[in-house]
């Protein structure tokens, strides 16, 4: 896969991420689920990974996650801590990934244990800067016992959901991974390129009009 193939796939990913973020908190909602964050948690990692097998260059995720955040920046439901909150998902995946790959890549093991270990550094993190940097009202109101109770709660569900998601990204990135993309498609260079561009395209104006 050449290098513009490659920024297409991380820029489709991206979006499809931001989509996610955006189209499924709403329907979450909607449909009454609780610890939405933990759902969501649990469903972009199946894309974080699946990317990684994809193509995986060092900040490839950092690149999703920025994507993700601007889809949400441009829609009319932004929200600075949920901007905070996609960013910090994928530096904190990219890190661990970047640091353990040969590991996680060969033991579903080593996954079933990082997925929680991920889980947990991005939501203290994101905790901690909601409450002091952000400080947006509901976290500086409940301080040090919201974070608590936010990481005995939305995280502990996060991680037992992350446990299976990762591993469904890493199989699915694995389907196509042994394979050029454009091959396992059997379209060409130049269709996949349009379709990529049109998709992009689509979830963008989805965005804008939601």
């Amino acid at each position: 896969m050449r290098k513009y193939e490659k920024i297409l796939v991380v820029l489709l990913l991206g979006s499809l991420w931001g989509a996610l973020e955006l189209f499924g908190r709403d329907f979450l909602r909607a449909a009454g689920f609780p610890q939405k964050s933990a759902i969501l948690f649990g469903l972009g990692i199946i894309i974080l990974y699946a990317s990684k097998r994809l193509v995986d260059f060092p900040g490839s995720v950092v690149v999703m996650a920025l994507i993700a955040g601007l889809f949400k920046t441009a829609s009319s439901n932004f929200f600075i801590c949920q901007f905070a909150a996609v960013m910090i998902n994928g530096i904190v995946f990219d890190i661990t990934y970047m640091a353990f790959r040969g590991r996680l890549d060969s033991s579903p093991i080593y996954r079933a244990i990082a997925a929680p270990i991920i889980v947990y550094v991005s939501y203290a993190l994101f905790a901690l800067a909601a409450a002091f940097v952000i400080r947006e009202s509901s976290w500086v109101s409940e301080g040090w016992a919201g974070i608590r109770a936010y990481l005995l709660s939305d995280a502990v569900s996060a991680s037992l959901i992350s446990i299976v998601t990762i591993n469904i990204g890493y199989y699915l990135g694995a389907a196509v991974q042994p394979y050029a993309l454009l091959r396992k498609l059997g379209m060409p260079a130049v269709m996949f390129r349009i379709v990529s561009v049109v998709l992009v395209a689509a979830i963008w104006v989805a965005g804008q009009i939601y």
